[in-house]
């Protein structure tokens, strides 16, 4: 199974794409996409579509993971603009049928670390220990955690290929 995870982001979107066979993730590609910073907010978004876009036409995973939003009561705008960016992720899995799993990230970071509270630092460092290769930055580290955390997920509920229903996914022998 191909895994897409995304850190949603409108400054930097980081994701990552791997591969899930029986416990083994294979880190296929990690990237930023980083919109230009003069650009309009539609123009943003496109280029962040388009962009993930072009990966998933590459790599064809079938499932999407992304973060669930949180966002301090002191930034609300923040919160806002997050939204528009995982709006564009979750209408580009329904476009290219991709099973669409969202997760805390507490949870995120639990699955992946053992702790619900952990820098992003120690999150890159652990990524990269599980993946054998230098990410380019922790919104890409974040993306692995959360495949990572489909990972356990997937194999805690015993979920098979052949139980589990991918008829709808894009992908559904990988």
């Amino acid at each position: 199974m191909i895994v897409l995870g995304i850190d949603v982001g409108l400054q930097v979107c980081g994701f990552c794409i791997a591969k899930i066979a029986a416990s083994q993730i294979q880190l296929l590609i990690d990237e930023d996409i980083v919109p230009a910073a003069g650009n309009s907010l539609p123009e943003k978004l496109n280029y962040i579509y388009d962009s993930l876009k072009r990966s998933i036409d590459r790599y064809h995973p079938g499932v999407m993971v992304v973060e669930k939003l949180y966002s301090h009561y002191r930034h609300p705008a923040t919160l806002g603009k997050l939204a528009q960016v995982r709006g564009v992720c979750a209408l580009l899995a329904q476009h290219e049928r991709l099973d669409f799993h969202e997760y805390s990230p507490t949870r995120v970071r639990k699955a992946f670390l053992g702790r619900g509270s952990v820098d992003s630092e120690r999150v890159k460092r652990m990524a990269e220990s599980m993946s054998g290769r230098a990410l380019c930055s922790v919104h890409a580290a974040d993306a692995f955690s959360l495949i990572v955390a489909f990972s356990h997920e997937y194999r805690k509920k015993n979920i098979r290929s052949s139980v589990y229903d991918f008829s709808h996914t894009r992908n559904p022998h990988t």
